[in-house]
């Protein structure tokens, strides 16, 4: 099995450099909020009745995060809508965001297209292509991405990007009350605890190694799990699912039990901040799986508020699902599948 220490032979299997965009987490969070200040949105994108985030993949993670981060602050509906179209609501009153790593995903692009002829109040965040053309054409407003700490290019490692680009898109309109302090407040704590982030996702990973990891998550950090199932799928080449505690203690412990030869794990992360009643489910779960032979692990995040841990659990899920690929000998940075799809849908 690789050392995961050892640099020059993780160098071998990541050609594209993962392992140091994942690294520079800190620096693409603190870049994009500080972004933040160069776009302008018009007065009216405060005056609006419900939040549509319309992405796809790695680009649509922030939408996830700041949908069940922020649940129960949000004062109007928000959705992620992951596909072609808008929801038969969005008019005028709604403010959709239109994310694009590329700026050529053709979901994204329609949907941008069906903002335009509803005449919703759109904002895009892309680091350029077709989407900003369009944006540009109709006198939107958008902030492009410089993803000088994602020398990879890969949209799922530009995570900081992604969910703090968001959260800085909705917090110039005042929809969403995040300030500076917190923001900064977080991402030093995450470069304080970086490297034992680091050596827990190590030891994570070799626990995880031959099974398929299933996430379990409080409601608040469901966002966080979507992320991490998305990175053990594309990053470790790796079948995962995740699911919001209490959802699941009504239907999915009853399918533990079968197949008895089943390959699977279960990943809990764990929050301070979970109510007296999650925490409580949460250790009755944990011995559920248990009583059905289930590997059980768990992760805690560090940090005195949501941002912190959230920002925590971003870290350790990148790291988790890197070294778990590297565990597997594959290259983190190639999609084959995806490619392949991609090239046959465009024939």
């Amino acid at each position: 099995m690789l050392n995961l220490n050892d640099l020059d032979e993780i160098r071998k299997l990541d050609p594209k450099n993962v392992y140091d965009s994942t690294l520079e987490l800190a620096d693409q969070c603190e870049q994009i909020w500080n972004d933040k200040e160069s776009l302008n949105l018009p007065a009216g994108y405060k005056n609006v009745s419900n939040i549509i985030v319309c992405a796809m993949g790695g680009s649509g993670l922030g939408g996830h995060v700041v949908a069940s981060l922020f649940k129960d602050t949000l004062k109007i509906p928000m959705e992620v809508v992951n596909g072609y179209n808008l929801p038969s609501y969005a008019n005028e009153k709604s403010l959709v965001i239109v994310i694009s790593y590329s700026g050529s995903t053709e979901e994204t692009i329609s949907c941008l297209n069906d903002a335009v002829s509803r005449k919703a109040k759109t904002v895009g965040l892309t680091t350029g292509g077709k989407l900003a053309d369009i944006l540009k054409e109709n006198n939107l407003p958008f902030l492009i991405m410089n993803p000088k700490h994602n020398k990879c290019g890969v949209p799922r490692v530009a995570t900081g990007y992604m969910v703090f680009g968001t959260m800085a898109v909705l917090a110039k309109t005042n929809l969403l009350d995040v300030n500076d302090e917190s923001v900064s407040g977080a991402i030093s704590l995450l470069r304080q605890n970086r490297e034992s982030i680091q050596k827990e996702a190590q030891e994570i990973a070799k626990d995880l190694y031959d099974t398929c990891p299933v996430i379990f998550s409080s409601q608040v950090f469901e966002g966080n799990a979507h992320i991490i199932r998305n990175q053990f799928n594309e990053t470790a080449k790796t079948f995962s699912s995740y699911f919001p505690i209490p959802e699941l203690n009504h239907h999915l412990m009853e399918g533990l039990a079968y197949p008895k030869n089943k390959k699977l794990s279960v990943l809990f992360l764990t929050s301070s901040l979970d109510s007296d009643n999650v925490k409580k489910r949460i250790n009755l779960t944990k011995a559920v799986v248990v009583k059905n032979e289930i590997k059980e692990i768990t992760y805690a995040a560090h940090g005195e508020d949501r941002i912190a841990q959230m920002l925590d659990f971003l870290a350790f899920g990148g790291f988790v699902t890197l070294y778990l690929g590297l565990l597997y000998g594959i290259d983190p940075s190639v999609n084959p599948w995806v490619d392949y799809f991609k090239e046959q849908l465009a024939k």
